[in-house]
């Protein structure tokens, strides 16, 4: 897996467990300068980024298995976010823009063949 501020930052926790259960196999100095680098990393994320791995997320857990969501941001300020719901074929089965994760999640839902807009167990 590619390295990101979010893995960095699972491996500086790491390393602050093991400073705190051994503390002469790493340094104070050492856990503070790579707490401090992680901080840096995660605060100049996009949160837009962020809003799209939760669009994906919400509609990943609605859709049947093999289906597959594809989101984005569009353009438009009145309805910002955008996603389209393929399926095994990849023939799209929903598509939707909305205002807000939450109303776009249920306006895909929706449109979605009866019975898979259920979450699946």
């Amino acid at each position: 897996m590619k390295p990101n501020p979010i893995t960095d930052a699972i491996g500086v926790l790491k390393l602050a467990d093991m400073h705190f259960h051994n503390p002469t196999a790493m340094s104070a100095d050492t856990v503070h300068e790579a707490s401090l680098e992680c901080i840096q990393r995660l605060e100049a994320l996009d949160p837009r980024a962020l809003e799209l791995v939760d669009l994906f997320t919400q509609l990943f857990r609605l859709t049947p298995s093999g289906w597959l969501p594809h989101v984005t941001l569009t353009q438009d300020p009145a309805r910002p976010y955008g996603a389209v719901i393929t399926d095994e074929a990849g023939n799209i089965a929903a598509r939707d823009s909305g205002k807000s994760i939450t109303g776009l999640v249920h306006l895909i839902s929706a449109r979605l063949p009866v019975g898979r807009g259920e979450v699946m167990a």
